[in-house]
């Protein structure tokens, strides 16, 4: 049973390491859709973006998780079954993301903010709330579901 010492610091490294996937996430998400597909359809653009965002978050934070829960070994991180749990687990963030920022739609296009180069406020702000609400999704199941350790273990 972990102290809630122990539980504060793991959530204060698993928020460092959201972090750190966050930033790679926003960032291939705002080039991509201000860059790479800027000429393209509006929807095609956000999906892509989105999914290119995303997928840069997922590496990120795999490669980091060991640093989060530090009782785990290097066997359960190198377990096939267990990345595709954490794969699971992101696939239905990624499916919470897109459906946030899509349902979201209609509110593009209507207020703009320059930040760097004219960009959609709507956009970064359910992009923003979909990441807070992905984020307690992904502690709670990486925590009880794809890193549980038996009592026992820890």
């Amino acid at each position: 049973m972990q102290t809630k010492k122990q539980i504060f610091f793991e959530i204060l490294r698993f928020l460092i390491v959201g972090g750190i996937a966050t930033i790679s996430d926003y960032a291939v998400f705002y080039f991509c859709n201000l860059v790479v597909f800027k000429n393209i359809n509006e929807y095609a653009n956000l999906i892509l973006s989105t999914f290119l965002g995303f997928t840069t978050g997922l590496i990120v934070n795999w490669v980091l998780q060991r640093f989060v829960y530090r009782y785990l070994d290097n066997e359960i991180t190198k377990n096939k079954k267990v990345f595709l749990k954490f794969l699971i687990v992101s696939l239905i963030g990624l499916g919470m993301t897109e459906l946030g920022i899509n349902l979201a739609s209609p509110l593009y296009g209507e207020v703009y903010w320059h930040i760097i180069f004219k960009f959609d406020f709507w956009k970064l702000f359910f992009k923003m709330l979909m990441t807070v609400i992905v984020l307690i999704w992904n502690y709670l199941a990486r925590k009880f579901y794809v890193f549980k350790v038996k009592k026992d273990d820890m």
